[in-house]
């Protein structure tokens, strides 16, 4: 496999596998505080009694357990060299349905200042223009203003609205929709991707 060869640039952003040294920087500003703790703006609650350790740990257990027919790519965002955040990308029997999933987070300093849009962009690029994604999707939970206006801010379109329980509690969720067909492109400078890799 060639990931770690993959880079995406945008206006501001660098998107790449982080080394392990980088990993546990980005730990370090995923402990300092996402979101504040009396809220749960996530499906699975990773943030509830995360450590650096585990956070390394999931991000190199994911790329270990890579296959073309299952896949994770968690990007690190990098801001003038430091990371800032995660743009994951992931899908399974991508050969078939085309079909890709977003997540992401930034670290509390940076949000708010148009690189989570910037981000999504990024990968968002890398699935319809060099995978061949038919579709993506993504949600946010109830309360996760910034998250849904993203998805809004790119063309996704409410599909349906399911239900989540974060921390016991269940919490309405909105299911996001965004077709190839639908997408404009923006110029995100792409290099080191190859589509076999992703079963594409």
């Amino acid at each position: 496999m060639s990931l770690r060869a993959i880079r995406l640039r945008t206006g501001r952003l660098e998107l790449r596998l982080a080394s392990h040294d980088e990993l546990v920087a980005l730990g370090e500003l995923a402990v300092a505080g996402i979101h504040p703790p009396e809220t749960m703006p996530f499906s699975v609650p990773w943030t509830d009694g995360l450590t650096i350790e585990n956070f390394v740990a999931f991000h190199e257990a994911a790329l270990e357990a890579w296959r073309p027919d299952a896949w994770t790519l968690n990007l690190v965002t990098f801001l003038g060299g430091a990371p800032i955040g995660t743009q994951g990308l992931m899908a399974e029997d991508f050969a078939r349905t085309r079909v890709v999933g977003t997540g992401s987070w930034l670290g509390k300093d940076h949000q708010g200042r148009g690189y989570g849009t910037e981000q999504r962009r990024a990968v968002l690029e890398l699935a319809f223009r060099s995978l061949g994604a038919r579709a993506a999707l993504s949600g946010a939970l109830e309360g996760n203003v910034p998250s849904a206006r993203v998805s809004q801010k790119l063309g996704y379109r409410v599909v349906g609205t399911s239900t989540v329980s974060p921390r016991g509690v269940p919490v309405p969720h909105s299911d996001f929709r965004l077709e190839a067909a639908d997408w404009p492109g923006y110029p995100v400078e792409i290099a080191g991707v190859d589509p076999r890799d992703f079963g594409a």
